[in-house]
């Protein structure tokens, strides 16, 4: 069942319960009315007839007729006299004796009663009005109420179906262009945006953003895949040019940088998959080891490596592999990117980690390894913050271990 017929039986079915509803308040609303009415029709013959309660030559209790008294009984309308003794007078379209006896003595459900004391004490009046028209206004309208039920929920569906297409048709053409996009794989197109304000008008901004946001993801991969390609070229060639002319020992160590940089590829994807598991590591004591290793590259490029680490140790959340391969990608940053003579400094304060070189290369870098470091700072909770002037400085806050 699709969202138009939905939407249109969800109107229909809530037409159908209002109007069940209103229908049912209506008759009872209806029906108070017109008893209200009948009895302040009652009352007030009452009033009239009060003062025409005489008595006869035998000084019985009797009804003075006139005509102020007659012109205000309409058919179906009685007015009894009743004593202690029963029924002594009535007046007005008089139905058979038994049933007259019985509403004096209050036994006929059929009547609508209004009653007062006289001053004579025993001796009441009553006025009492057939209820025969109320209940045949009330049968015509249970005989009305399934139509007009019928025409309000047939009105209600038809309305529906036609409001929903009209609202719809914007989300119609939205789903079309979207499966043309995904087929001609047209990541650059975005749906047209429709021209009322509206749920439709907000799904598709959203959709559009999502397709902003997959342009960008693809551009990333891209770039990704360039700078992957031309970091694994170098090592390669360099490896492929050693083992033409018998170096073997250049081409291991060749070899080994290329596996270095397949494993920190590696890592990457699984950064960006976020299955990383972290653990309490030093942060102190990884910088302090991979410079180390490193030192004899900066010295043999003239190069001043300066370490400036706390003396208690700094433990941050993080895994361990990812945390080594941040550290070591910012040292070869620094080392390829410094002009000679000049100075890298790693500090170490707290939860940061900061590498910063100058005087800067002029071109300091943005490719492979800041994207990893960037990275896998984020799939373990931290951040990167890049600075680039006369020197360069890469700054990266990692999530302190709890406890620490």
């Amino acid at each position: 069942m699709n969202l138009r017929t939905r939407f249109a039986l969800s109107a229909a079915l809530a037409v159908a319960l209002g109007i069940s509803l209103g229908s049912l308040a209506l008759k009872e609303a209806l029906k108070a009315h017109l008893i209200r009415q009948l009895q302040q029709e009652l009352e007030a013959l009452l009033q009239v007839a009060t003062p025409r309660v005489v008595q006869d030559e035998e000084g019985l209790p009797r009804f003075s007729l006139d005509r102020d008294l007659l012109s205000p009984l309409l058919p179906g309308t009685l007015l009894l006299l009743v004593g202690p003794s029963g029924l002594l007078d009535a007046v007005g379209l008089l139905p058979p004796l038994p049933e007259v006896e019985a509403l004096a003595r209050g036994e006929e459900k059929g009547y609508l009663v209004r009653e007062v004391p006289l001053e004579t004490p025993g001796l009441r009046l009553l006025a009492a009005r057939d209820l025969k028209e109320v209940a045949q206004v009330m049968a015509l309208v249970d005989r009305l109420l399934p139509w007009a039920f019928l025409l309000g929920v047939g009105t209600a569906l038809a309305s529906a179906i036609v409001l929903a297409g009209r609202a719809l048709t914007p989300l119609t053409k939205a789903t079309q262009t979207a499966h043309l996009l995904a087929a001609e794989r047209a990541w650059k197109r975005r749906l047209p945006h429709p021209a009322s304000q509206d749920e439709v008008a907000q799904m598709v901004a959203a959709f559009n953003r999502v397709l902003d946001a997959l342009d960008e993801a693809l551009e990333v991969e891209r770039r990704f895949a360039q700078e992957a390609a031309h970091a694994l070229r170098t090592p390669l060639t360099s490896m492929l040019g050693h083992l033409e002319r018998g170096h073997l020992e250049e081409a291991r160590s060749q070899a080994e940088r290329l596996r270095e940089l397949v494993d920190r590829v590696l890592l990457l994807a699984r950064a960006e998959a976020d299955a990383l598991e972290r653990k309490g590591v030093e942060l102190d004591t990884v910088a302090f080891t991979e410079a180390e290793i490193l030192r004899p590259a900066f010295q043999k490029r003239g190069l001043t490596l300066e370490l400036d680490l706390p003396e208690e140790p700094c433990r941050v959340l993080a895994h361990p592999a990812a945390l080594q391969a941040i550290v070591v990608t910012l040292l070869e940053n620094a080392l390829q990117h410094t002009a000679r003579g000049g100075k890298v400094t790693v500090r170490v304060h707290g939860n940061q980690l900061t590498v910063e070189n100058a005087p800067s290369h002029p071109n300091p870098g943005t490719g492979l390894g800041l994207r990893l470091v960037q990275t896998l700072a984020r799939a373990q909770g931290g951040s990167v913050h890049l600075e680039a002037g006369a020197g360069f400085r890469a700054k990266v806050c990692l999530p302190p271990y709890p406890g620490a």
